[in-house]
């Protein structure tokens, strides 16, 4: 039986930060990581950046809020062996923000096509082992099948002036707990929420399978298209999740868990053992970017990204209710969860299925939640009702 939302967005805010309130489930936990206004390193100025030059040292910086959370901004110029100019990523009171520009680039392994990641990330990453201030309300690494439902926001603005790519979501999620590496049988998950036109996963032409998720879009709540891309064997698995059609600016506030359940069931056709014993390590949010021509040698690549908003709300107590209520606008949203209708190539996965909305298995797929909107410099950033369950970057 599908379960159903009723619900009234909401701009209500606390001392405390915004809070989602609703029946049964009490009040939702805002971990804030943009913007960073409270950062101690921005008590005494407005603006802190890091830059990485091709092929030179990596530049990163634990920006840590007077409550202890924190977030790392890096420049992850993973795969750029030479060249001139730089990657800067700076933090400022209002945003965080990504300027590429590098000259005669050229890319350490061509075959890879990305040439670098400029982000922010809040949890464990293995490579490299960086570690952020975390909340309680969501510490990672932790088991996915113990996750909470988590309602990922962010508001951004972004160009490829001469340059293709994609701005995302990289996730990893390993079977061991803070690896030091990622290796066969891991996953890295990735949330595309915009791509240039022509960029793919992996360089695919078509999705392996599409998601129809409820995705809060510029403050409109619709059943979004999410198309998935999946490799194995890289040497570890990669699943892409992407936003169709692509967003190039403008606020995002999707339901990650239940994005992530999804993915679950595509690693559970590929390999014998259970997503959600596994390990989700970190969610790191930047741009995957290259030159515009192929292959990336003695390139120029000119791009980047302004953020206004990111961060996660998550539940201060268990959410067990089907139909819950938001404050805000004059009309209510109804939303039915017949979200997916799954179809997976069997070219890349060695085995057939397509899953009707009535086949799945909603403890898998389905987490219900509510949230708020984001009060903050940008005005009407709407967050609301939930239902729950990278291409490689920096290394």
């Amino acid at each position: 039986m599908p379960l159903v939302l009723v619900g009234f967005l909401s701009s209500q805010c606390s001392a405390a930060g915004p809070v989602a309130r609703g029946q049964g489930i009490g009040e939702w936990e805002n971990i804030q990581l943009v913007p960073v206004a409270n950062a101690t390193q921005l008590q005494a100025v407005p603006c802190i950046a890091v830059s990485q030059a091709p092929g030179g040292p990596y530049a990163q910086l634990n920006l840590t809020s007077l409550s202890g959370v924190s977030a790392v901004i890096m420049t992850d110029v993973w795969n750029t062996r030479s060249g001139s100019g730089d990657v800067t990523v700076r933090a400022c009171r209002t945003h965080v923000s990504a300027y590429v520009n590098v000259i005669n680039a050229t890319a350490s392994n061509i075959y890879d096509t990305v040439m670098g990641y400029p982000e922010i990330m809040y949890g464990y990453k293995p490579w490299g082992q960086t570690v952020t201030g975390e909340s309680p309300y969501l510490e990672l690494p932790q088991a996915v099948g113990r996750l909470p439902p988590i309602l990922a926001y962010l508001n951004y603005t972004l160009n490829f002036t001469n340059g293709r790519g994609d701005f995302s979501f990289d996730i990893w999620v390993t079977r061991s707990y803070e690896p030091s590496s990622v290796t066969v049988g891991d996953l890295e998950v990735m949330v595309w929420f915009y791509h240039t036109p022509g960029f793919n996963p992996m360089g695919y032409p078509s999705p392996n399978a599409t998601f129809y998720v409820p995705t809060f879009i510029n403050g409109t709540l619709v059943n979004a298209t999410w198309q998935a891309y999946v490799a194995r064997s890289i040497p570890w698995t990669y699943i892409a999740v992407v936003l169709s059609p692509p967003a190039s600016s403008g606020s995002v506030e999707v339901p990650l868990t239940q994005l992530l359940g999804d993915v679950g069931q595509l690693y559970d056709k590929l390999w014998n053992y259970s997503f959600n014993d596994m390990y989700l390590n970190d969610v790191e949010l930047g741009m995957e970017y290259t030159s515009l021509k192929w292959p990336p040698v003695d390139v120029n690549v000119t791009a980047w990204y302004r953020l206004y908003s990111f961060g996660f709300l998550v539940p201060l107590e268990t959410t067990t209710t089907v139909t819950k209520v938001v404050t805000q606008t004059a009309s209510p949203v109804t939303l039915t969860s017949t979200t997916t209708a799954t179809t997976i190539i069997t070219s890349v996965i060695n085995s057939s299925a397509t899953t009707t909305p009535a086949g799945r298995q909603e403890a898998n797929s389905i987490y219900l939640a509510a949230a708020a909107a984001i009060v903050g410099i940008i005005v009407g950033i709407a967050v609301g009702l939930y239902l729950g369950s990278r291409r490689r970057a920096g290394r």
